[in-house]
């Protein structure tokens, strides 16, 4: 796949990272008028914070509500600490979450400039980011997305930069950068005790020691942070969400499918009301764990299907979801939950509710994933920028992608946007060699 060439523009460049610019800076005005947008999930971010301000740790229980162990570990740390850090202001996190987002698309640039001295590139990526709105909407939104995106990136970018030099600021840089990241969404600590272990496969293959205690330090932070969270609940784990999610959403997405939406909520329900018979945090977890797997067992091909269809859907999926709560239209009915029914009625009156703008927007973002994904795929296939690049950049998106499950919606895939731009970028102009 290749580009005309009157992209290949210094001029170009500029006038789109202006549009970059001017759409971070009127999304952030606009908000700060309006005020943030937030999701069930901001309340218990800024409730994180709340708690720790108030000397009672990062845990999102609120006074006067029932304790509960899974609220004390459910949002690890990392993001409420930057709330924290700007005085749980709104406007100012989501004034950081700009900076940092912006700081993302140096990064990349920095990247490709590694590899690349042409300015088609760089205006394929400056596009991509222009033609993903939810960089915008996610940053000036109170979630984790976008920190967590930059840490990422950071980090796959610095590795990248040290297999280049063998520097070890680099690999420093890269190993401090997924510890926080994890700190951000504990999805992502088990690549960073994956990040130790090929750490130290590398240093002993190349016979340099000299980075071993670097490298151990992301998997020393998982280790503190499962120890700090068993200080508080008697459980060694990372977060509470992982199991919440395999319960709460990929069971329940099996389930619908399985026996429709009704009797799926009625099953739910009833494993609920047993697990909450449970007292001890441990056995409760484990109960709920055990039962998302009993269903997954009966029905393997619906689960296999619906995790396909999860992954599919990460690469493609232009965002419905992430437009319509930013712009406030109602929702009460998820697409994602009437998909899994196979509900048509419900698919066609969500459908037919969509406004003109938002099918044009939708659209337009998904022509671009499709052409964003095929050029990522001739970066690997035909690109000479060699493997380390190769290897890292798809590792890394093959592993959020595989970790996001059947619910590969297009914010999960969001901290990874910058990683497939980057190869995507260099096989826009790629030639095989």
């Amino acid at each position: 796949m290749s580009f005309p060439r009157f992209l290949e523009s210094g001029r170009l460049t500029l006038i789109l990272a202006c549009i970059l610019v001017i759409l971070h800076l009127g999304a952030f005005s606009y908000r700060v008028l309006v005020g943030a947008n937030e999701t069930v999930d901001s309340a218990e971010y800024l409730q994180c914070a709340q708690n720790a301000s108030n000397g009672q740790g990062f845990q999102s229980n609120k006074d006067g509500e029932t304790f509960s162990e899974e609220a004390v570990t459910r949002r690890p740390p990392g993001y409420p600490a930057i709330i924290l850090a700007m005085g749980q202001s709104k406007n100012a996190t989501m004034g950081i979450q700009v900076i940092l987002s912006l700081s993302t698309i140096g990064l990349c640039i920095l990247a490709l400039r590694r590899f690349t001295k042409g300015w088609m590139p760089i205006n394929f990526l400056l596009t991509g980011f222009i033609l993903t709105p939810s960089q915008v909407i996610y940053a000036t939104s109170i979630m984790s997305e976008i920190p967590f995106q930059f840490f990422l990136t950071l980090g796959i970018v610095s590795a990248i930069f040290f297999f280049q030099d063998c520097s070890i600021k680099w690999i420093f840089i890269s190993a401090l950068a997924i510890s926080i990241g994890f700190t951000i969404k504990p999805v992502l600590y088990p690549l960073a005790i994956l990040f130790s272990i090929a750490g130290l496969a590398h240093a002993f293959w190349k016979k340099n020691f000299r980075i071993v205690p670097t490298i151990l330090i992301p998997v020393a932070c998982v280790f503190a942070l499962a120890s700090w969270n068993y200080a508080r609940t008697q459980v060694f784990e990372v977060s509470s969400i992982q199991t919440t999610n395999l319960f709460d959403v990929n069971m329940k997405l099996v389930l619908y499918q399985a026996q429709g939406e009704e009797r799926g909520d009625q099953i739910i329900d009833s494993l609920e009301t047993e697990a909450d018979k449970i007292k001890d945090y441990g056995a409760r977890q484990q109960f709920r764990s055990q039962q998302s797997r009993k269903i997954f067992f009966e029905y393997p091909h619906i689960a296999i299907y619906q995790y396909a269809k999860g992954i599919l859907l990460f690469f493609v999926d232009p965002g419905r979801f992430d437009f319509i709560t930013y712009a406030g239209i109602e929702n009460k009915q998820g697409l994602m939950n009437a998909f899994a029914a196979q509900d048509s009625g419900v698919i066609k009156k969500i459908l037919s509710s969509m406004p003109l703008w938002l099918w044009g927007a939708l659209i337009i973002v998904f022509l671009f994933n499709i052409v964003k994904i095929a050029c990522f795929a001739k970066f690997l296939i035909m690109g000479k920028e060699g493997r380390p690049i190769k290897i890292l950049l798809f590792c890394g998106i093959a592993y959020i992608a595989l970790a996001s499950g059947p619910l590969g919606v297009s914010r999960y895939a969001l901290p990874v946007v910058p990683l497939i731009l980057i190869g995507a970028s260099l096989g826009s102009s790629s030639q095989k060699g």
